[in-house]
């Protein structure tokens, strides 16, 4: 009975000791795993107070952000402001990289690490003015759904539905999987058109279509 009971605890202190030895693993993990999230934390806040000055010498003649206001020389199409748009970093490296319509690329001006600054900084403070509509009543979301099927799924990407048109349009529609625009801007620019970009919907759709499609897209791009 003895050798049982001695048995017995030396299989507990054991187990005990496992544990004892899993358990501080498993806290080594987490604190290298808070350490390497500190570390990144602190790259990109270096990053991005570094990218407004990028932004400033390059990009701001053109851009709007936080609320600082750009007068472009020449606008052959609008320009995004980017207090009415919250853009994925990949999103920002393309543009920055390959350009885009009336934007140049910027490949051969800035450094990479410049370019990563930029990026970094335009993915953390763009959207100011864009605001989750996804709480919205679910008849104004449905609606919106449908509105963007029957008139903007040709040539937008939203909700893992790519464009539709084939072949593409010389100018590719916004990729709403990586772009989220404000409310406002949708109404702008469904109501609007850009000139020989996008047509106007004024006439084809009511003031209600273009309102609910305006909180379908902000509700569900971006995500």
């Amino acid at each position: 009975m003895r050798r049982a009971t001695a048995w017995g605890l030396l299989v507990l202190s054991l187990a005990l000791l496992a544990a004892g030895c899993g358990s501080d693993a498993a806290k080594r993990r987490q604190q290298q795993e808070a350490a390497q999230a500190r570390a990144h934390a602190a790259l990109v806040a270096r990053q991005v107070s570094a990218g407004r000055g990028v932004f400033d010498r390059h990009c701001a003649s053109c851009h709007t952000i936080e609320g600082h206001v750009a007068h472009p020389s020449f606008v052959e199409s609008p320009i995004p402001n980017l207090d009415e748009v919250k853009p994925r970093a990949e999103y920002v490296n393309d543009r920055v990289n390959q350009g885009g319509f009336d934007m140049p690329t910027l490949s051969g001006e800035l450094r990479p690490a410049q370019i990563a600054e930029v990026v970094a900084y335009v993915a953390s403070v763009s959207g100011g003015r864009v605001h989750d509509t996804s709480g919205s009543e679910a008849s104004a979301l449905a609606l919106g759904q449908q509105v963007f099927a029957a008139n903007c799924m040709r040539c937008h990407t939203l909700a893992g539905h790519p464009a539709t048109n084939r072949p593409p349009a010389s100018f590719p529609g916004t990729d709403f999987e990586k772009v989220k625009p404000s409310q406002q801007m949708v109404i702008d620019r469904v109501t609007r058109g850009i000139n020989e970009e996008m047509p106007s919907f004024r006439r084809r759709l009511t003031a209600a279509q273009i309102h609910a499609v305006a909180v379908y897209v902000t509700a569900t791009a971006g995500r």
